[in-house]
């Protein structure tokens, strides 16, 4: 498992099948692809701070994407809307948002559990909300009607009397927050590229490399000789167990420990902190119209949890 962008789960406690917000509710919205990453040195990269903590880790970008708190209250609006538009068709869902994860947003970006504590105590699992931690019981069991009126997939146009919605009552809720089927409710499509392509660049970038290479050093050292780079530590299938083994965890605490020796992480942030200043500058306008866009939705959600419900 990567953990290169922990961040709240969509309001999907039902089934991982079907979308909320990790999909559109229409297929229309496209990321532009960056041109294929090639190994290169990314311009006007600082010094290199020493950081202990990836869970303080915080990037430009940051500043144009929905903060955890917007988003925690998104899932519980989508759920209100969600609940209403099924009671349309005769059903009465019991929907509760995701537990979080309790990990800031750039925590595990680099791969590196975000403390040593955490290690210590759970190795590569997540403090909480760890999705190896859920079991199937813990989602409830939906019939196949509800499964398409709520997704909007193999649903007819109509049920019971009523006109099913285009996406479903999923569908529905997007739209009614993000005001549009062609967007994601609380998301940023140009910050979200910026975000991705930073990643994707930095990876290459000969500093980066070198600091994982004496990643690779430290771990051999400690008798970890087959991970490659923080990833391959962190997703190592052995891990998929609802709790952390004594093994996990001593391999996450020489992660951990490595990481900092080597300063990848501050090596890592430096390195994409000057890829996104950049682009920044280059998509200032967007980047300034989606912040005022989110604006707008953070206001729609609060409404709705107010009770004023727009209307369908």
């Amino acid at each position: 498992m990567r953990f290169a962008d922990v961040r709240t789960a969509a309001a999907l406690a039902v089934t991982a099948a079907l979308c909320l917000t990790a999909c559109s509710s229409s297929g229309d919205e496209q990321q532009t692809a960056a041109p294929k990453p090639v190994p290169s040195r990314i311009e006007g990269v600082g010094a290199a701070a020493r950081i202990t903590d990836p869970a303080k880790v915080a990037l430009p970008i940051d500043a144009y994407l929905a903060t955890r708190a917007d988003l925690q209250q998104m899932d519980s609006a989508l759920i209100v809307l969600q609940k209403r538009c099924m009671s349309r068709f005769g059903f009465n869902l019991v929907l509760t948002p995701p537990e979080s994860s309790g990990i800031a947003q750039n925590s595990r970006r680099y791969g590196v559990p975000e403390s040593l504590e955490t290690a210590q105590k759970f190795g590569f699992h997540m403090v909480k909300g760890d999705p190896r931690t859920q079991t199937e019981r813990s989602s409830p069991r939906l019939s196949e009607a509800e499964m398409k009126i709520l997704s909007g997939r193999g649903a007819e146009k109509s049920f019971r009397g009523a006109k099913v919605p285009e996406g479903g009552c999923s569908g529905e809720a997007n739209r009614l927050i993000a005001g549009s089927a062609k967007n994601r409710a609380m998301h940023s499509n140009k910050a979200e590229e910026i975000r991705a392509h930073s990643f994707e660049y930095s990876q290459l970038d000969p500093r980066v490399i070198a600091a994982q290479e004496k990643w690779v050093t430290c771990m051999k050292e400690q008798g970890y000789t087959t991970y490659k780079d923080t990833f391959d530590a962190g997703g190592d299938s052995r891990w998929n167990v609802p709790v952390a083994s004594s093994q996990e965890i001593a391999v996450a605490v020489a992660d951990w420990t490595c990481a900092k020796d080597v300063n990848l992480v501050g090596i890592w942030v430096a390195v994409e902190t000057a890829y996104q200043e950049k682009q920044i500058d280059l998509e200032a306008e967007q980047l300034q119209w989606e912040q005022e866009n989110l604006r707008t939705q953070v206001r729609r959600i609060s409404d709705i949890l107010s009770g004023d419900i727009p209307a369908s």
